[in-house]
């Protein structure tokens, strides 16, 4: 219960502590840039094009541009990178990963006239059955500096403060089947003391303060649709679709923090390290709805809505302390396992497209995405998800994401670039926190009865982490530019 009670008193308060925040609503209402290899290609600008499979999730009216069934299977490998700058210290590092974002099949419908496909009223209907992985969770963060200023242990004590000596202390229970709460396991692990009536300091002496801290975050996991679309055309002018989605959730996190002495003086420990494990799994459900207009052969518009997706999710969380003592003996400290089962509702999203088609030679096109992420909510209504709920709806705002690209054509051959920005989604932000640029290239090949499809992207992104909070003092943070090299490739047959 005190597991609890803690995670819920800290939620929204800083990347360390585990628990339903702002954070996990923001992780579940972000998306990547299209799910095949051709919309990828092209920044995920493919809102008024339709005809792939990506259409599923950025305009689901697309679906109806396919003429013939259709067979759809993507693989891909990203390499992942970090150069974080904490305290005056700079750290890179890498993560790999193997994925099949895209998978789908299209049944196409077309009405004949006369043994001639039809051109008036609704020419064909397309039903289509797909899988897409809309978010890849795969990383790493890892950072280290030299700190004076103050310590974990602070924030620790803090947490204890106005507790009695026997509440903080632990049970028989705890010592059996692990611990409730991080100050309990400070306390035990000999790495806070008690310097008057219900109030408690780090375990450090002041005068000698010079600390390494160091945090590894590994990061894994995604998110896939599993969706069911319906897409009609009428005479090759009007398109609309829609469609329901099932999204899957799973993210791991792996936090590994460890404070060194550097002085050798304090006179209790050495170094101390806390590992958190948090596993999230669930599902969530979202329906879409779009609509594509073609005045002429090389003009196409289209606007489309995605519903607010409601998560239903449930965190299972762990967390080991170990200590090594100043006279060579050690102490563990585990926690005892945690469960908890809440909701999370994105915002609603809404896209508007162009695109220009310059006969059979290629496009060039573009997506607006307007997304209000004040809208993110947690559920249900408990307190600590009221002052969460209060908290996002003053830290985020309006955001418009921009997807542009184009393709050429030479015989069967296509050669594609784009580019995206997907701007912070906090309300003041100067550093460009939060905020993703998207930059991509690709090329196609495509006969009759088949195409084959490969896009280089890369992610460019900017996150501020702030490892623990102090009521009194200030906290360093760790900038953190990542960028994420992926290849992706896409086959469709036709048939």
């Amino acid at each position: 219960m005190k597991k609890a009670v803690f995670t819920l008193l800290m939620a929204g308060l800083c990347a360390f502590s585990y628990g339903q925040s702002d954070i996990d609503a923001l992780r579940y209402s972000q998306n990547s840039i299209g799910t095949t290899a051709r919309s990828k290609a092209v920044g995920g600008a493919f809102g008024a094009l339709g005809g792939d499979l990506s259409s599923v999730q950025i305009n689901p009216a697309g679906l109806a541009i396919y003429r013939s069934n259709a067979f759809v299977l993507g693989g891909s490998m990203t390499n992942t990178k970090s150069k974080t700058s904490y305290l005056d210290n700079t750290k890179r590092d890498y993560d790999f990963g193997l994925g099949l974002p895209s998978i789908g099949l299209v049944f196409n419908n077309t009405r004949y006239d006369k043994r001639k496909p039809a051109t008036k009223g609704w020419v064909n209907t397309n039903f289509v059955m797909s899988v897409n992985q809309t978010n890849s969770f795969n990383g790493i963060v890892n950072y280290n500096g030299n700190n004076a200023d103050n310590s974990m242990l602070d924030f620790f004590a803090e947490r204890a403060n106005g507790l009695t000596i026997g509440e903080l202390a632990a049970s028989e229970d705890e010592i059996t089947y692990g611990y409730g709460d991080l100050e309990t396991m400070a306390w035990e692990g000999y790495l806070i003391d008690s310097v008057g009536h219900r109030t408690y300091a780090a375990a450090i002496d002041n005068s000698q303060r010079n600390i390494n801290q160091r945090n590894i975050i590994s990061t894994r996991g995604g998110t896939h649709d599993i969706s069911l679309s319906l897409a009609s055309n009428y005479e090759h002018k009007v398109y609309i679709g829609g469609g329901l989605t099932l999204t899957t959730v799973r993210y791991r996190e792996e936090n590994r923090f460890t404070e060194t002495d550097l002085s050798q003086d304090f006179g209790n420990w050495s170094r101390w390290t806390l590992e958190r494990n948090l596993l999230t799994k669930g599902v969530g459900i979202s329906g879409n709805l779009g609509v594509i207009a073609k005045p002429n052969n090389n003009v196409r518009v289209g606007a489309s809505i995605r519903t607010p997706t409601i998560y239903y999710l449930t965190d299972e969380y762990s967390d080991q302390l170990n200590v090594d003592f100043d006279d060579g003996t050690f102490g563990d400290y585990e926690s005892a396992e945690g469960y908890f089962d809440y909701k999370v509702l994105s915002p609603l999203r809404t896209t508007l497209s162009a695109a220009y088609l310059f006969g059979k030679q290629g496009f060039i096109s573009t997506d607006l995405e307007f997304v209000d992420y004040s809208m993110m909510r947690l559920r249900p209504t408990i307190s600590a998800f009221e002052v969460t709920n209060d908290l996002i709806g003053e830290k985020y705002g309006n955001t418009v994401n921009i997807r542009v690209g184009g393709e050429y054509v030479m015989n069967s051959i296509r050669l594609r670039g784009g580019y995206a920005r997907f701007n912070s989604p906090l309300n003041n932000s100067t550093d460009n926190n939060l905020a993703r640029t998207y930059i991509t290239g690709g090329i196609g090949i495509k006969e009759k009865n088949w195409a084959l499809d490969l896009a280089v992207t890369q992610r460019l992104s900017n996150e501020v982490i702030q490892p623990y909070t102090l009521d009194a003092g200030v906290v360093p943070v760790a900038t953190n530019n990542g960028r994420r090299n992926a290849l992706e490739l896409t086959l469709t047959t036709r048939f």
